[in-house]
């Protein structure tokens, strides 16, 4: 029985790992596609609330900054200093008077801060004061005045019309950048001059921004990186930050209030909200400015990846959990099978004593309970074919010998020499039949012939018969131990019969003594059978496909029916070799065909 390439146990092992293996798989994509959904909607709702506190912030900011300036712009002594139109004593009123009032602490309370954030007038703060034509008449820092006017700066002329801001402003005084905002000086109803007033855009309040709100926060103001509060940021993260909210849509920003990037910074994926700082106007606003607030995501999806990481331990122990399970449940499935098998294999080597043993009550078990019964039935089926196909080769044997008999009692009352022949060869025709049959009821098996005893009575008879006549003829029989199909050892053994009886009758027609040897064995796969004499060959002129007699007719027309090959060599004496591959003919038929 050819054996499977791919056994049921191991396609149930498949079956529950892949199964196993698909299931894990399955999890944790879902697993991981709802909690990173989750952990960026989670992001992004708490970027919406950090950009609700940068709003209000920026309200206070600009509220903090239009009452100081109105307060500032109605002290009667700065309003005396402004009228007067004199530089040295508004920056004196200013420098001396104005500075100890006025507090440029950060957006955040100053408590939160561990060190005092005011080092000199030129890092303070931004206080200015402009005449109606938008001149410079004074200003909180050392910087000498620009004699220049600066009405294009944002906001300053509305304010010397007499409006007041709705927004703050960015300003850009030397290396410093300022949130502005511009209020009209009155004196009697009368714009004199118009005040501004700014807080310093520093790194330190985007540090504090960063602390209350949980997110790294950083300033993108005149097309530039400003600050950050992003620790150790390298030149190379910092371009891709501000490449980054270059590329962003300003009108997307401006249109919804807000955008999202996302970038690679340090190694890791950060997700950035940006908001402007003021309200984007081409034709008021100087210097235009963002908010970004930026989360690494890489740490923030730290938790999922850890999650991840349990989920393969998890699976991996499932894994190994679908591994031994298989193992146990197709062993325990596969078993009657393998048993079953073990038995067909069993039937096909004819050993039908053994039936497979029943260890379930399931259908397996009951598969085997008629597997066992179908197998007695077989047994029982054989044993009546067998004992009924002995009677028949008995007697066919049986009946072979009276036909030979009867010939025998023919041949005794004939007085002519060819007739006398004639029917003793048929006699010893008949005999080799019969010795088959013979053979085979003896031997219990029905399919294949021991031939190498069959050549040997074979031989023996014949030389029994013409023993009388060529008492000096020795015969030298070297036959090997080789099983034949019966459908071969039928014409093979009446080939025999032919060859050895030619052997005795034609190589010594004048009697004599010599030797007839018969070998029979198997070389290269094929049966070899010899049939060698001394005597006095054929003649020159020889041809088997030509020749007329009985016996050499007989040779030709069995080697066709066992496809063999037949050699005549015929030096000193004669040598006939039959070649033919031995082959398991299925059939019940022995009969000599003749047709």
């Amino acid at each position: 029985m050819e054996s499977p390439k791919f056994p049921i146990r191991w396609k149930l092992l498949s079956g529950f790992v892949g199964l196993a293996l698909l299931v894990l798989v399955v999890v944790l994509f879902a697993v991981s596609q709802i909690l990173d959904n989750r952990i960026r909607e989670d992001i992004n709702s708490s970027f919406h609330e950090a950009g609700k506190i940068f709003e209000q912030l920026q309200d206070v900011r600009f509220r903090q900054l239009r009452q100081t300036a109105t307060l500032v712009a109605d002290m009667p002594y700065m309003k005396a200093a402004i009228s007067t139109g004199d530089p040295n004593t508004i920056n004196q009123q200013i420098r001396q008077e104005l500075v100890h009032l006025l507090h440029f602490d950060p957006l955040i309370s100053d408590t939160l801060a561990s060190e005092p954030l005011t080092t000199s007038l030129d890092s303070v703060g931004l206080v200015m004061v402009f005449d109606k034509d938008g001149v410079l008449l004074g200003q909180l820092s050392n910087i000498d005045p620009n004699k220049t006017s600066m009405s294009s700066k944002s906001g300053v002329q509305k304010a010397l019309k007499g409006q007041y801001p709705q927004q703050s402003y960015i300003w850009k005084q030397g290396e410093n950048y300022f949130n502005v905002i511009t209020i009209p000086v009155f004196l009697q109803n009368q714009v004199i001059a118009a005040l501004s007033l700014g807080y310093p855009i520093r790194n330190r309040e985007a540090e504090l921004l960063a602390q209350v709100i949980g997110y790294e926060v950083s300033y993108y103001v005149d097309e530039k990186l400003l600050t950050t509060s992003i620790d150790s940021l390298l030149e190379k993260d910092r371009t891709i930050l501000s490449k980054g909210i270059e590329q962003a849509s300003v009108d997307e920003i401006n249109r919804q209030g807000s955008t999202t990037i996302e970038m690679e910074m340090k190694n890791q994926q950060w997700l950035a909200y940006l908001l402007p700082m003021v309200q984007y106007d081409p034709q008021s606003v100087e210097i235009s400015g963002y908010y970004a607030v930026a989360k690494s995501l890489t740490q923030a999806l730290e938790p999922l990846h850890q999650l991840q990481r349990v989920i393969y331990l998890i699976g991996f122990g499932g894994i190994l959990i679908a591994i031994v399970l298989g193992i146990t449940l197709t062993k325990n499935l596969t078993r009657p099978i393998n048993r079953l098998l073990d038995g067909i294999k069993r039937i096909e080597n004819e050993d039908y004593d053994h039936p497979v043993s029943v260890e379930s009550r399931d259908e397996f078990g009951q598969l085997t309970r008629t597997f066992n019964k179908l197998v007695t039935n077989i047994k029982e089926s054989i044993r009546e074919k067998e004992t009924l196909l002995a009677e028949i080769h008995h007697r066919v044997k049986n009946n072979l010998a009276v036909i030979s008999g009867l010939l025998q009692l023919e041949g005794n009352n004939v007085e002519d020499e060819q007739t006398e022949r004639i029917i003793k060869n048929s006699q010893l025709r008949i005999q080799s039949m019969a010795t088959v049959h013979e053979m085979l009821y003896k031997a219990q098996n029905f399919n294949n012939l021991a031939f190498n005893d069959f050549i040997k009575k074979m031989v023996n008879s014949i030389h029994d018969i013409y023993k009388s006549a060529y008492s000096d003829l020795s015969v030298d029989i070297d036959a090997e131990d080789i099983d034949l199909n019966v459908n071969q050892a039928v014409p093979f053994g009446l080939m025999v019969n032919e060859l050895v009886t030619n052997a005795f009758k034609h190589a010594y027609p004048d009697g004599g003594s010599g030797t007839v040897a018969i070998s029979f064995y198997e070389e290269e796969g094929s049966v070899v059978l010899k049939v060698e004499d001394e005597g006095k060959g054929l003649d020159d002129d020889f041809s088997l496909e030509e020749s007329e007699s009985l016996g050499f007719s007989l040779i030709k027309i069995l080697s066709t029916q066992i496809d063999a090959k037949i050699k005549i060599e015929s030096e000193r004496g004669t040598k006939i070799t039959v070649i033919f591959e031995k082959k398991d003919k299925k059939g019940s038929s022995s009969s000599l065909n003749l047709n």
